[in-house]
């Protein structure tokens, strides 16, 4: 009784290194977004802010970072309109998340546009980036207008296709705010 008492922990502990090193582990994730192979760091992708935290730092907060490529339409408005509302839900950790609109290659958001993020988007940050800058893999899905989320760091971490819904962002968001210890 006492060997079996004994060879108990050593049978667990042989075994489990057995399944670990023959390459068996769960399947599937908990995030919705697609993780990056290789995280984006925000210092390098040359953006220009026109105003909020970027101007002179990182925020130090989790950032939704939306591109667009030319004027906002319909898609663009309705990304924009979800990321409020993510925002918003998130309620006490709201503070905890910055987003920005960022134009690509050039600002070439119509004066309509502007007029409108302004009064009904008066939190978003807008900017610009060069197209060239954008990391190869992650340059060929900004033309979908998704959501790259940033860490506190400015680590781009989670890329989000615009077909996903945002409840799907707002899962991972609540997710890592629960279980970050910065921003």
């Amino acid at each position: 009784m006492a060997s079996l008492i004994f060879l108990t922990p050593i049978i667990v502990l042989i075994s489990s290194s057995a399944l670990f090193y023959s390459g068996y582990a769960p399947e599937g994730t908990v995030n919705k977004g697609t993780l990056l192979p290789e995280p984006i760091q925000l210092s390098e992708l040359n953006l220009t802010v026109e105003s909020g935290p970027l101007t002179d730092e990182f925020p130090g907060k989790w950032s939704i970072v939306q591109f667009v490529k030319g004027d906002c339409e319909e898609k663009c408005w309705k990304n924009l309109y979800s990321s409020r509302q993510i925002n918003i839900r998130l309620a006490k950790d709201s503070d905890r998340v910055v987003r920005y609109l960022i134009n690509i290659d050039q600002d070439s958001l119509s004066q309509d546009s502007l007029e409108k993020i302004k009064s009904e988007y008066p939190q978003l940050y807008k900017g610009n980036i060069n197209f060239n800058d954008v990391p190869q893999p992650v340059n060929q899905r900004l033309e979908e207008s998704p959501y790259i989320l940033f860490d506190p760091l400015g680590n781009g971490i989670l890329i989000y296709d615009s077909t996903l819904p945002s409840g799907e962002l707002l899962n991972d968001l609540k997710k890592v705010l629960q279980n970050s210890k910065i921003g």
